[in-house]
């Protein structure tokens, strides 16, 4: 069996030769931004698809635990502005409800039943990151959490990146991992610079400096246990590796770029990493780019000052827009709201 340590290697020679195509296929003047700092002012997050089967049985609390979740999808919540979809699948007959869920893999134990997915266009993976009983507790910690709370003010800090460590349990093999990791960070952030934008005649582009913080974060961690399966589901593969530390580069506003894992975490693999992140961001089409959102509740579009504005050269959007249109055409199920 090949190791991951190998595919990754593998896979982040492919994302640079592919950066390489997408360069030299753009037009001249491409965007001189660094990835970090573009995906920061300008990539929308991808909304993550939450299913809720509901027999219209509810108390008054998980009634209320619903219009709340309907509120956040619709964008009407000032205080959780979170990345989130409702797909709210409703009858008043529990057989018509299971055989609804069954289409989909997913075997409600009880009503309402939350099953929670990842953005369509943005994650290769079909598979429900978790599945359980709509409750507010469950609700709070896929909404929020303490550790994504500093993240996102770290981003939106102008941190470029926060490596975070996700460790195994096997405090070895963690600290080994951390010492490493703290070691080439440290040295990536003292040595790289950023796109030089007198290659693209524009000389009075801002420099952004580099700037790169590490974080650890155990597995075990009972108010992160939703974002653990965030980080640990966002590869098909990533389950089989649940006895290593894992290195996750997050940028952008909380987009996960992919995992390095055990033997993985190395130099060679967290310095392709960082020279992507920091290089000019070659195709500013965020679907082009790897990366997977996580869930965040935090309002990146006010709180982040664009000073790249004049020197996007492409449409600074992603696809929330067109998978709106797709959203209304799903409305057309009339067992789904």
């Amino acid at each position: 069996m090949v190791s991951h340590a190998v595919s990754l290697v593998k896979r982040v020679k492919y994302l640079v030769l592919l950066a390489g195509v997408i360069a030299l296929a753009a037009p001249a003047g491409a965007c001189p931004i660094p990835v970090y700092q573009y995906s920061l002012e300008w990539w929308e997050r991808d909304p993550y698809e939450i299913y809720v089967y509901d027999n219209e049985d509810l108390t008054e609390e998980q009634t209320e635990l619903i219009e709340r979740l309907k509120r956040i999808s619709e964008g009407n919540d000032e205080n959780t502005p979170a990345n989130v979809r409702l797909r709210l699948v409703r009858s008043d007959s529990e057989d018509r409800l299971r055989a609804h869920s069954a289409l989909r893999g997913e075997e409600p134990e009880t009503f309402p039943w939350m099953v929670v997915y990842y953005p369509s266009i943005s994650s290769h993976s079909r598979e429900p990151i978790w599945m359980g009983e709509l409750s507010e507790d469950n609700l709070e910690n896929l909404l929020d959490s303490p550790k994504r709370q500093e993240i996102s003010k770290r981003l939106l800090d102008r941190t470029s990146v926060v490596w975070l460590l996700l460790e195994s349990g096997n405090s070895s093999s963690d600290d080994e991992a951390a010492a490493l990791m703290e070691e080439e960070v440290q040295r990536l952030e003292e040595t790289l610079v950023p796109s030089d934008p007198s290659a693209f005649a524009l000389d009075d582009i801002p420099i952004f400096d580099i700037k790169f913080e590490t974080m650890r974060m155990s597995r075990d961690d009972e108010a992160e246990r939703m974002f653990v399966k965030m980080l640990t589901k966002s590869e098909v593969d990533l389950h089989e590796y649940e006895d290593q530390p894992m290195l996750f580069p997050l940028f952008g506003r909380g987009l996960i770029m992919y995992a390095l894992v055990g033997r993985g975490i190395n130099p060679h693999m967290i310095r392709d990493a960082a020279e992507f992140l920091t290089g000019p961001c070659s195709c500013t089409v965020k679907s082009l780019n790897p990366g997977v959102d996580i869930i965040t509740s935090v309002d990146w579009a006010g709180n982040v000052e664009q000073v790249s504005e004049d020197f996007a050269t492409e449409d600074p959007a992603g696809l929330g827009g067109f998978m709106d249109g797709v959203d209304q055409a799903g409305q057309e199920d009339p067992g789904i709201e």
